[in-house]
C-alpha cells in the first residue's frame, strides 16, 4: 500500500483541505512529554474526513499549542515504475483503510492512540510505503517488522522452536 500525505495544514482550516479521497489523517501538535509538533493522533475517516476530523474537537481546543492535520489517500502499491507521487489515490475501500490506521498506529505509537494500540490482527501481512509530505512519519512501515511476521530465528542449529 501506498499513503500518499498533504499538509501540514492548520486544525481551524482543515474542513477547507478534506477531499473525498482522503481517509486517513494524523494530528499533531503538543505534548508535556514529547514535545512540540509531534505526532498525537491516526485516525481513518470511514464518511470523510470533512465528517470526522469535528469528533475531535473538545479535546483539541484544549490543546495549550496549535494543532496541525496530515490528510492522506490510500492506494495499491503495483512497482515503483508505476506510482507517481504527485497523484492522490482514488477513495479505498474500508478494509485497506483500516489495516492501513492500525499498521500506522503501531508503528508510530502516537501518544493518544489508547485504544488502536492493541488491533494488531487487522495490519497482518501489510507493508505502508508512507508519500508526499510525510513530515516525522517513518517512510515505510510493515508488519513484519513491528509484528515480528514472517521472521524465522535460525541460530546455533536452532530453527524457530524447534530443534534440528
Amino acid at each position: 500500500m501506498v499513503a500518499h500525505w498533504e499538509g501540514p495544514f492548520e486544525w481551524e482550516k482543515n474542513p477547507k483541505h478534506g477531499q473525498e479521497e482522503h481517509v486517513l489523517y494524523a494530528l499533531f501538535g503538543a505534548h508535556p512529554l514529547y514535545g512540540r509538533d509531534v505526532l498525537l493522533y491516526f485516525g481513518k475517516a470511514e464518511k470523510g474526513v470533512v465528517q470526522r476530523l469535528p469528533d475531535h474537537h473538545p479535546w483539541v481546543e484544549h490543546e495549550y499549542d496549535r494543532v496541525s492535520v496530515r490528510l492522506a489517500s490510500l492506494g495499491a502499491f503495483k512497482s515503483w515504475d508505476d506510482w507517481n507521487s504527485k497523484d492522490r489515490y482514488p477513495r479505498a475501500p474500508i478494509d485497506m483503510v483500516r489495516a492501513a490506521e492500525s499498521l500506522l498506529i503501531i508503528s508510530h505509537q502516537p501518544a493518544y492512540n489508547s485504544r488502536g494500540k492493541q488491533h494488531t490482527t487487522l495490519a497482518r501481512n501489510v507493508r505502508l510505503f508512507n508519500t508526499g509530505r510525510l513530515g516525522h512519519l517513518l517512510p515505510e512501515v510493515s508488519s513484519a517488522y513491528h509484528l515480528g511476521e514472517g521472521i524465522k530465528v535460525v541460530h546455533a542449529g536452532w530453527v524457530g522452536r524447534r530443534r534440528k
